[in-house]
Order: structure tokens, then sequence, then C-alpha cells
């Protein structure tokens, strides 16, 4: 028998160097049972890949902040001005200090 090939002659093993050589060049195996776990395995990474897509997309819009809403300033209502009474000394000012100062009263 003459092997064209460096594959093991035990069929497990050549099966699996097939496909590990198959992987190697990015193909999909070519055994019943391999072929299902790789399948397996490759739409698990893609429900974890969308999963995660799908997450970052998320995070992504709450992370956002709301707009401010512009709005005009409200201006504090101004107090009515206390009218002191016109009839009464208010004592202040320097004559006021000067009385206080010498004691008149």
């Amino acid at each position: 028998m003459v092997l064209l090939d460096n594959l093991p002659t035990d069929s497990v093993l050549r099966r699996h160097a097939t496909t590990e050589r198959l992987r190697a060049l990015g193909l999909p195996p070519t055994d019943v049972v391999l072929r299902r776990h790789h399948d397996q395995l490759v739409d698990s990474l893609q429900a974890r890949a969308a999963a995660s897509e799908a997450a970052r997309r998320a995070a992504s819009t709450v992370a956002r902040p709301a707009p401010a809403r512009v709005s005009a300033p409200v201006a504090a209502p101004r107090p009515a001005p206390a009218a002191a009474p016109a009839a009464t000394p208010s004592g202040g000012g320097l004559f006021g200090w000067l009385r206080r100062l010498l004691g008149a009263r």
C-alpha cells in the first residue's frame, strides 16, 4: 500500500488528523460527530457575539444623557421696599453716630 500523504494509518487517528488539517485550513470537519460538535461551537460563538452586540447597543443608548431642556431663567419676585416713616428721625449717618458717641438722646 502506497500512502501519498503523511496521515496515520489507524482509522480514528487518520480521521482526527484529517479534521485537524481541515481546521488549519479554516474548513469544517468531515466526520459526522466532529462536524456536529463544530456546528454547535460555531452556533454558540455566534449567539455569544450577537448577545454582546445587543448588550453593547443597549449600553450605548442608556449611557447617552437625555437632552437638557432649555428654559428661560425665572426671575425671583422682588420684595416691596419697606417705607420708613418720614416723621421720625432715623438716627443714622454721621450725625446719629456723633449723638450716640456723645451720649445725647
